[in-house]
């Protein structure tokens, strides 16, 4: 009898090169218009100073802290709603949905309150410049109710990517960030008779566009009738204890893998602070580049995990085996030209931030470079952790990996080269790589050796 149909893949398919399209370049671009968004709070508000750029970029980080805690539990959820939607189980996948938003809000609003009214008591604890810590504090409270409708904006659009729908979120991120960057030029230096609010104005103009995005999505949910546009009554099957116990089972390791991550990632920053305003500043600038060129990766692990989800949910286990393949490869392929592409393209960046000391552009073309030389190891361990062990809910060992390379190893190296060593910050800059690679090797022979590759729908 002929193997021939199981020796070509359906990756080879047009079929498959349009889904997967379909679902990388949305989320590529709505990633590319959250890092215009934080290229552009930083471009704007470059006139009132070092300081300034230095609080926006602080504040920024909290957002992305806490931003990547939400997405625990929205990746939580809607990598089981993408097995469960490869075993056509859809009320399970509503289920799931509910669940999420119940557990995900229960979390998040009482780091809102905290954002909300301690801001100006704990910030000058992580940053020993007063005035930056005044003007990141301001930022934080005005925008505190934006983490509220971020986690639920989230999580739906995580179920909706779980299903292969990924139009609608990008459609609404850029509603959000047209109303962004209007609001900012009205509102930061006082345009079109709106007053001068400094980076009040920018969190202004940040809380506004979230309301509108998040209205956006509820209006095309409920308007379309959408299988997510949950009654009351499934709504409430989000605080059935059993649902959340199960949900728990399998999410924590994974919330609590982006939360050390995300701490850790932080840490990162406010070390930096004690290298230094100039070095601060540069990070200011170098975050947004830095999630400009991981958008189109985070698109395609965002894919992988969808497909390679929904294969492993079907029982078509080589199925997951050759995607994971495909998707390394790709990933390799497509590094390599981007990272060639930004290091001729580096005076342009720094063109884009300018006016700034010559010191501080010269510090920037030298940290891009190390970006540009590094970044291979930090986008295979992205793919292969978000898009393929995190499919199969391979949480424990992620959870495990990630603590142990950042906590033991990564973060002391690092705080010891900033207060021992007092290195140049392109030295310090390179150290943040230091992680991804001690486990680039466990990661790869971790998929290798097919544990991960478990059919979820089974168990929950």
């Amino acid at each position: 009898m002929s193997s021939a149909p199981h020796e070509t893949p359906a990756l080879k398919s047009k079929t498959f090169l349009v889904t997967l399209l379909m679902l990388a370049l949305p989320v590529a671009g709505q990633m590319l218009l959250q890092s215009f968004l934080g290229m552009a709070d930083v471009m704007m508000v470059a006139p009132l100073g070092e300081q300034s750029i230095a609080a926006v970029g602080l504040a920024a980080k909290i957002h992305f802290l806490l931003l990547v805690l939400m997405s625990g539990f929205a990746t939580g959820g809607s990598v089981l709603i993408a097995q469960y939607f490869g075993a056509k189980d859809f009320v399970s996948c509503q289920r799931m949905l509910a669940v999420t938003l119940v557990v995900g809000i229960s979390i998040i609003l009482p780091i809102m309150f905290l954002c909300g009214f301690a801001a100006p008591i704990w910030i000058h604890w992580i940053n020993p410049d007063p005035e930056v810590a005044k003007l990141a504090a301001q930022f934080l409270v005005i925008t505190a109710p934006v983490l509220l409708l971020t986690q639920i904006i989230v999580i739906i659009e995580a179920s909706l990517r779980a299903l292969g729908q990924t139009t609608m979120p990008l459609f609404a991120g850029v509603i959000a960030a047209i109303i962004n960057v209007t609001l900012n030029y009205a509102l930061i230096t006082g345009n079109w008779g709106f007053p001068a609010l400094g980076i009040a104005g920018a969190a202004w103009a940040t809380l506004t566009a979230r309301c509108v995005q998040l209205l956006f999505m509820l209006a095309y949910v409920y308007g379309t009738r959408h299988g997510f546009a949950l009654k009351f009554k499934q709504l409430a099957q989000g605080i059935d204890p059993v649902q959340i116990k199960r949900y728990l089972a399998f999410s924590l390791p994974l919330v609590a893998n982006y939360g050390i991550w995300a701490v850790g990632n932080a840490t990162y920053h406010v070390l930096t602070g004690f290298a230094g305003t100039d070095a601060l500043a540069v990070m200011g600038m170098v975050v947004p580049v830095e999630s400009t060129f991981f958008a189109l990766f985070v698109g395609i692990a965002n894919a992988a995990a969808v497909l390679i989800g929904r294969s492993l949910g079907a029982d078509q286990t080589e199925e997951a085996w050759r995607l994971q393949k495909f998707f390394n490869r790709i990933t390799l392929f497509l590094v390599i030209i981007f990272s060639s592409t930004l290091w001729f393209a580096r005076p342009l960046v720094v063109d884009i931030f300018k006016p700034m000391a010559d010191e501080t552009a010269q510090l920037l073309m030298q940290t891009l470079a190390v970006f540009c030389g590094l970044v291979w190891l930090k986008v295979l361990n992205m793919i292969r952790i978000i898009g393929v062990l995190r499919a199969g809910g391979d949480n424990k060992f992620c959870l495990i990996t990630d603590t142990i390379v950042m906590w033991l190893f990564g973060l002391p190296i690092y705080a010891l080269a900033i207060f021992v060593g007092g290195w140049p910050f392109t030295i310090l800059y390179a150290l943040m790589f230091f992680e991804d690679a001690l486990k680039f090797l466990p990661v790869y022979f971790r998929i290798q050796k097919r544990k991960w590759m478990k059919n979820l729908t089974l168990s929950h």
